[in-house]
């Protein structure tokens, strides 16, 4: 009996130590949303999945891992790399709808203020090249920073810049899923 009861216990420890984080930010022309999920397939790792769409009624969804490497020499940041599968259903690059696709790699640079690890600057690229891109898609690129404060141990708000676009080939003209400012929330559960 107390085998079990010391073995829930460590479950629950263990189960705490990692949080799933439900990731809602918004701009007048766009909403996106993120659910993460801790991962052991590469040390510190993040599994993933989005959902973005916009006023002109283009749908973005991806979904990925991103490793993630604290540097021990410089206190408050932290390394990531990682890849995503992304496709898309643009409205206004064709007379019908265009469905395109991409596998992006990319790397996350995450910087806490030594003095007040509340406040955090983040900056993250992602880039598919044309041999992986599909759709007529000569390649896709989506760029992101943002400023944050941990409003909580559990609760982040945050202002930030973010840049999606695929690049078309055949005439076709950019698909911008997301150009310009938005505020966001995460929470940690």
């Amino acid at each position: 009996m107390l085998r079990r009861i010391v073995a829930a216990a460590l479950i629950m420890v263990g189960s705490s130590a990692f949080a799933d984080t439900l990731d809602i930010n918004l701009s007048n022309s766009t909403a996106q949303f993120k659910y993460t999920v801790p991962s052991g397939i590469a040390g510190k790792s993040d599994l993933f999945a989005s959902l973005a769409y916009n006023d002109v009624n283009d749908i973005m969804v991806d979904a990925g891992l991103l490793v993630l490497n604290e540097e021990g020499s410089v206190s408050g940041l932290s390394l990531g790399i990682g890849a995503k599968v992304v496709a898309a259903s643009l409205s206004k690059v064709a007379t019908s709808r265009k469905l395109v696709s991409g596998v992006a790699l990319g790397a996350q640079v995450r910087f806490e203020l030594p003095n007040d690890r509340r406040f955090a600057f983040v900056g993250e690229y992602n880039y598919a090249p044309r041999i992986i891109s599909f759709g007529d898609v000569d390649h896709f690129t989506q760029g992101m920073a943002r400023f944050e404060f941990a409003m909580s141990p559990l609760t982040q708000a945050y202002i930030g810049y973010r840049s999606s676009k695929f690049i078309m080939r055949n005439g076709f003209p950019e698909g911008v899923v997301d150009n310009g400012g938005h505020i966001g929330v995460r929470l940690s559960f």
